[in-house]
């Protein structure tokens, strides 16, 4: 007769990276009794299945997942437990996660305040506050993982060192990770209404860039989908995750000369930047 686990009630979903063949470890966060974020990875072969009911927070959490332990550990593992078989959390701990450093802008805001609008990405998503930007949308940008924190650090820096230099949208503040601190990522003006750059606005696009460079900052990433034009408000540069800092005019020069091409080129690469979603 089949175990009959608890279901885990008090415990959501945020964000998955399930490796589709369960040959490797998949890796989970969640949020539990709406206040505290919990890492686990699962061993591969836990869980029997499809991919699909290793996604589908209905199944994961009512039927695969055990029971949540009590207690305040922020990082755990899952496995077949060696002695009974059964599916169990076989390891928690509390550890000290990496967050962002650079605390430059006076507001940090709890990422579970926001009321979330739209998901643009699993990192990225459209939100509301009532304590920021008058209740008008914003663009929420979160390190998911820890290993993606150190783009984030850099991206934070670059958008402290184009503040109000009138290169990309408004920084309106940090993010933190519930109520411990932790800064995971940053507020930002939502670009709303803008398209991405053709090689008819190439002019519009070098001077936006030049502001970028006189700081000594490659872009690094010069698809046409990061340069959004805003009617009536010129070029707008987005996407500052690969930005390099102490750029040497003969980098400078070579980005610039790029830019042509970039802005010509006809496939999707860059995608479709969450700011000029509608």
């Amino acid at each position: 007769m089949a175990v009959l686990r608890p279901r885990n009630v008090n415990v959501q979903l945020l964000a998955c990276l399930v490796d589709e063949d369960d040959v490797d470890d998949s890796d989970y966060r969640f949020l539990t009794d709406g206040q505290r974020v919990r890492y686990v990875t699962t061993a591969p072969g836990t869980f029997l299945g499809a991919e699909d009911d290793r996604t589908f927070e209905p199944i994961l959490l009512g039927e695969l997942f055990p029971q949540f332990p009590s207690g305040s550990w922020n990082k755990g593992h899952v496995a077949k437990d060696t002695a009974t078989g059964e599916t169990a959390f076989v390891k928690t701990e509390t550890v000290q996660l990496a967050g962002i450093k650079n605390i430059w802008h006076p507001v940090k805001l709890n990422e579970f305040d926001f009321t979330q609008q739209r998901r643009i990405r699993q990192r990225v998503h459209v939100s509301t506050h009532p304590n920021l930007n008058n209740g008008k949308p914003v663009l929420i940008k979160l390190a998911v993982w820890p290993w993606e924190m150190a783009s984030m650090e850099v991206e934070t820096t670059a958008y402290q060192l184009i503040d109000g230099r009138s290169i990309g949208p408004k920084f309106l503040g940090h993010v933190t990770e519930g109520n411990d601190g932790r800064v995971v990522g940053f507020i930002i003006e939502w670009v709303q209404g803008a398209r991405a750059a053709g090689l008819e606005d190439i002019e519009c696009c070098k001077m936006a860039l030049g502001r970028l460079h006189k700081l000594d900052i490659k872009f690094g990433d010069i698809n046409k989908h990061n340069f959004l034009v805003r009617d009536g408000q010129g070029i707008v540069l987005v996407d500052f995750e690969m930005v390099e800092f102490g750029c040497s005019p003969e980098e400078a020069d070579f980005e610039m000369g790029d830019l042509k091409r970039t802005l010509q080129d006809k496939s999707s690469r860059g995608g479709v930047e969450p700011h000029q979603e509608q």
